[in-house]
């Protein structure tokens, strides 16, 4: 399916939100870790610009984290401060402590090769593919020859291909001396916890100075990362579906905005209400299959909704909304990595983003899907200014899906849109290069990588697609990035 290509069923009738005189709107959010950044900047645009309020969330892992703050909103004012809320919980969970702590079979094995080894495919993990060879930057290359360098030695080489970051994981294990060796079974659950994340969004206070109250309002919670009422979330007025996979099943269930569980049609209750909280549906939908341990919801076993459900289009359709907003975070096609196919094998299904959205649609309802084209940050990749990136990122896809564009000028803005991206993360690695190294020869390049930026919005903004008003500053100064810049190069580009 084509970016932001917008599905319309014939209509028969408005159907309307009680008393607004508007659509019954659904959004649906996809998921995929740190790409989520994409459904953020889509998200934002809609808001700001076509004053869209949901009616409907429907998530699934990192998208259901966005889904979750926003759900705490019903008015277009309070929607705009609780996106500016998941902005900055964003951003604080690049450092990585924030969110994960590792498990405790992992921290046994300090020391070993092992534990280096799996810490450093966390780190170094990042963008697998773009459309732009050129926009690759030169620290994946580098983590990607690394990586290379130890799957031979472990005979483990991929013929190339880059791997998940946790699909190596097991040889590395098994690969250790006896004394040292982890069971499969105890690896299976998890790598890592996300129990620094949940302390957060349940308003524990670290070091910061947040008051910690749960009320949804504080900004700093010790962490940067914003509290989360569920009581605000469970207001009549918005209706929640998390996306969750229950594991002996193999089906997807889902969470509501009161904590309750219901069955894949996503309207029938199952389980003992009260049984578990609003987190622990947000954990359990974004607890990755051998990445984190699965969640007890009900004294069942759950795991990432996004291996059934990774677009729960589905779930949406199924609460009749005239109007859909479909935010994808990777381009829809089949799974890149082997170790993501396998998971959903080993669950008994492998249902992909394309089945996912090839959900029909009842009479009267319209899908506007809003995806990249290619991909800006990776699943688990921590760069603040590449995820800066993706929202811009999808704040351009998302003016481009809305629009009505015709068949001869849509393809023409998607290039534009690309072009952009691709030279900002061009720029991004070379500035990084800057960064790292007394080596001035990447400035000149640099210059003229600004100079196309600043050609490529002012082509945009000629079509009648002016971009965000922060786009003055993307082809004149630097991208975001965690070290100041040194006294020797210049601040601005002309």
């Amino acid at each position: 399916m084509a970016s932001g290509h917008t599905v319309v069923v014939e209509r028969r009738g408005a159907q309307t939100t009680g008393g607004t005189g508007r659509p019954r709107t659904a959004v649906v959010l996809a998921g995929g870790g740190f790409k989520g950044a994409f459904e953020l900047g889509a998200l934002r645009h809609l808001v700001e610009r076509h004053q869209v309020i949901p009616d409907i969330v429907t998530a699934t892992s990192a998208g259901a984290i966005l889904g979750t703050v926003v759900a705490q909103a019903r008015t277009h004012q309070d929607l705009l401060q609780r996106l500016d809320e998941a902005d900055a919980d964003l951003m604080s969970m690049t450092r990585i402590d924030v969110v994960f702590a590792e498990q405790p079979w992992l921290q046994e094995l300090d020391g070993t090769v092992a534990a280096d080894r799996i810490r450093q495919l966390l780190v170094e993990s990042g963008p697998t593919s773009f459309d732009d060879p050129a926009a690759v930057d030169s620290r994946s290359r580098r983590g990607r020859r690394h990586r290379d360098h130890h799957r031979r030695n472990a005979g483990t080489d991929t013929g190339g291909q880059d791997a998940h970051p946790f699909a190596g994981v097991l040889e590395v294990v098994h690969r250790l001396p006896a004394a040292h060796r982890v069971s499969t079974d105890h690896t299976a659950r998890g790598i890592l916890n996300l129990d620094p994340f949940e302390a957060a969004l349940r308003g524990a206070t670290g070091t910061g100075t947040g008051t910690g109250t749960g009320t949804g309002t504080d900004t700093d919670t010790g962490t940067g990362v914003t509290s989360i009422d569920p009581d605000l979330v469970a207001r009549d007025g918005l209706d929640l579906r998390l996306a969750t996979t229950h594991v002996r099943d193999r089906v997807t269930h889902y969470v509501t905005e009161d904590a309750g569980l219901i069955g894949p049609d996503a309207r029938t209750p199952i389980g003992d209400p009260g049984a578990f909280d609003l987190i622990d549906g947000l954990i359990a939908s974004a607890s990755v299959p051998g990445v984190f341990p699965p969640r007890l919801l009900g004294g069942e076993e759950y795991v990432d909704g996004g291996v059934l459900a990774n677009i729960p289009l589905a779930a949406a359709v199924a609460l009749e909304p005239e109007r859909i907003f479909t935010l994808v975070a990777s381009p829809v096609r089949e799974p890149d990595h082997r170790a993501a196919v396998q998971v959903a094998e080993r669950l008994g299904y492998l249902a992909t983003q394309v089945e996912n959205l090839a959900t029909p649609l009842p009479e009267g309802t319209v899908n506007t899907v809003i995806q990249p084209t290619m991909l800006v940050v990776g699943t688990f990749e921590v760069h603040p200014g590449r995820m800066r990136i993706d929202i811009d990122y999808g704040w351009l896809r998302a003016q481009e899906a809305v629009a009505d564009l015709d068949d001869g000028i849509r393809p023409i803005l998607t290039t534009v849109s690309d072009t952009i991206i691709g030279l900002r993360q061009r720029a991004w690695s070379l500035e990084n290069r800057l960064l790292d190294a007394r080596d001035r020869s990447d400035l000149r390049e640099l210059g003229a990588v600004k100079s196309a930026i600043r050609s490529a919005v002012g082509a945009r903004r000629d079509l009648g697609f002016p971009a965000p008003s922060a786009s003055d500053d993307w082809g004149h100064r630097w991208e975001v990035h965690t070290r100041a810049t040194p006294d020797d190069l210049p601040s601005t580009f002309d």
